[in-house]
């Protein structure tokens, strides 16, 4: 019973670290051999999260957390009463979320952009463990899309391609605060 529970692994930069009022997440790595709805979920510490679980089409599982409260967690995974590769976990989470934020770094196409090519930006979360949970739009003369590409090191590159000259405004935020220097001015040229 408990060999089945050593395949299963988990991911994500929230197994680590996270912030009070999230949102958090890791990804509960399964096979198509294991039953998803015999996977426990259980957390240690100052506070019981509010937990959302989303299972793929691939048999994993997302793992959403949010906590009012910061302080030392643990993350339990279980599979049929057996722990699962690496788990427990120890997680910080930072009960400031306002003040880590603003020590977030951003570089890249933050003040110019290329028309009709990829641009990016890199979100450089390392020093406080901000690694997800961003969000960003655009305004300008088009809507290019935004996508987030999260590098497993602290840092996430955002992508976007503007299809018109012209100057944009770029939001990005954690959780509902504006990350330092956002909105940004971008003269695409």
């Amino acid at each position: 019973m408990g060999d089945d529970a050593k395949f299963i692994k988990c991911q994500g930069a929230n197994l680590t670290n996270g912030f009070a009022e999230g949102p958090n997440k890791f990804t509960i790595l399964t096979s198509d051999k294991h039953d998803v709805t015999q996977l426990q979920i259980g957390f240690e510490g100052p506070a019981q999260p509010e937990v959302k679980l989303v299972t793929k089409k691939d048999k994993s599982v997302d793992v959403t957390y949010i906590t009012a409260v910061g302080g030392d967690y643990k993350i339990h995974v279980k599979y049929k009463d057996a722990y699962v590769h690496s788990s427990p976990f120890k997680v910080k989470i930072v009960g400031d979320v306002k003040a880590s934020v603003d020590k977030v770094k951003t570089s890249g196409a933050i003040k110019e952009a290329k028309n009709n090519a990829d641009n990016t930006i890199t979100v450089d979360g390392r020093e406080v463990g901000i690694s997800g949970g961003l969000s960003a739009h655009m305004e300008g003369p088009s809507k290019p899309d935004l996508q987030f590409k999260n590098n497993d090191d602290g840092t996430v590159t955002v992508a976007y391609k503007p299809t018109a000259a012209g100057t944009y405004k770029l939001h990005l935020k954690f959780t509902h605060y504006h990350l330092p220097g956002s909105p940004f001015t971008i003269a695409c040229k």
